[in-house]
């Protein structure tokens, strides 16, 4: 699904983008430049990015 449209940003995207280190909005920003033009995504980005983290952190936990 996506996430920012302004540029195109999926879930998937920054599912991938988790799994190489970001970790916060401002990480996110950097990486894929989301939340970046009007702004109507950041809450979006936010939520999945959390979700992202907390599932992340117990998959790598668990390993």
């Amino acid at each position: 699904m996506f996430v920012c449209i302004c540029h195109a940003i999926t879930e998937k995207d920054i599912a991938a983008a988790v799994e190489q280190g970001a970790g916060t909005m401002k990480e996110l920003r950097e990486q894929l430049n989301v939340a970046s033009q009007c702004g109507k995504c950041v809450q979006f980005a936010k939520n999945i990015l959390t979700d992202m983290t907390v599932n992340y952190d117990l998959a790598v936990e668990a390993a």
